[in-house]
């Protein structure tokens, strides 16, 4: 791409794309290109007759190559929008998904952006609900843990760089063991694939997200369970829960919670679907003892 324009690069990126099948192939080409480039939207459509430099262009054009190869733009340039926010991802976290905003919005509607809770973000990979959380509840303060060390520690940088870090903490822990104040709010996007499904996900799935990140057992709910085991730990009677679920789970994860004394059906509570009109999070009250 040497000696191209801005403009001429995006064009012959996105046909590139296309060819090897991508299926958002002006979107990934243009996030490419500004990442490459380093500009913004706005500047690639002013300065589209620009040159683009040979550096640029050789970066470029190894992220198309990485692109079409299957990896997602995220891993390739190293960061995620979420919420608003720009969240750095690694080998070792989740790459947060627009649908995980879900349980952002489900937590928001039934707390009210005035209040000042305590949160519990268990699993927590890259921060992203617990940052999500804190950036839209000024009075927040919260707790993150992830059995990974590279996760935690991708979720520190993240609070430092998103200005939150003074109201979020993460920890190494199974999930909630690690002792703690018991949360008004207890979040999680737990692994929820069934350990004989992983071979059939999506490839820019299958192989750039952690497994651990995305095999939940035999049946998809073994770490449903492990939470619902360790509430008493975690959250205080009549907290709010609110946890990603896949979209056949529904029945199973109410079931889960509602055997460990949890209340899953009532106002705002139970099922909320995503955009797409599938279940997406489940929503419920811890027990009061």
């Amino acid at each position: 791409m040497t000696g191209t324009t801005l403009s001429q690069a995006l064009v012959q990126a996105r046909a590139f794309l296309d060819s090897r099948d991508v299926a958002t192939a002006g979107l990934d080409a243009r996030v490419l290109l500004q990442a490459a480039a380093g500009v913004s939207h706005e500047a690639l459509v002013m300065r589209g007759d620009e040159v683009l430099e040979p550096h640029a262009a050789r970066t470029f054009e190894n992220f198309l190559k990485s692109r079409a190869s299957g990896k997602p733009v995220s891993r390739i340039i190293g960061h995620r929008e979420f919420w608003g926010l720009r969240l750095g991802v690694c080998g070792e976290t989740l790459d947060p998904r627009p649908d995980t905003e879900t349980l952002v919005e489900a937590v928001l509607t039934r707390m009210g952006r005035g209040t000042s809770p305590y949160i519990r973000d268990l699993g927590t990979g890259s921060g992203a609900i617990l940052l999500a959380l804190l950036s839209a509840l000024p009075q927040a303060r919260g707790l993150g843990s992830d059995l990974s060390f590279g996760a935690v520690r991708m979720a520190r940088r993240n609070a430092l760089e998103t200005g939150l870090s003074n109201r979020a903490a993460f920890v190494m822990s199974d999930w909630g063991q690690v002792p703690a104040r018991l949360a008004d709010i207890v979040v999680s996007n737990p692994p929820y694939i069934a350990r004989g499904e992983l071979p059939g996900l999506m490839r820019d799935v299958r192989d750039h997200d952690p497994i651990r990140a995305l095999d939940g057992g035999a049946d998809g709910l073994d770490p449903y369970r492990r939470i619902a085991s360790q509430l008493p730990l975690v959250a205080r009677p009549g907290a709010l829960i609110a946890f990603e679920i896949g979209h056949t789970q529904d029945d199973q994860v109410r079931s889960i919670l509602g055997d460990a004394g949890a209340r899953v059906s009532g106002t705002g509570l139970g099922v909320v679907r995503d955009m797409a009109g599938r279940p997406r999070v489940i929503v419920a009250r811890a027990p009061r003892r």
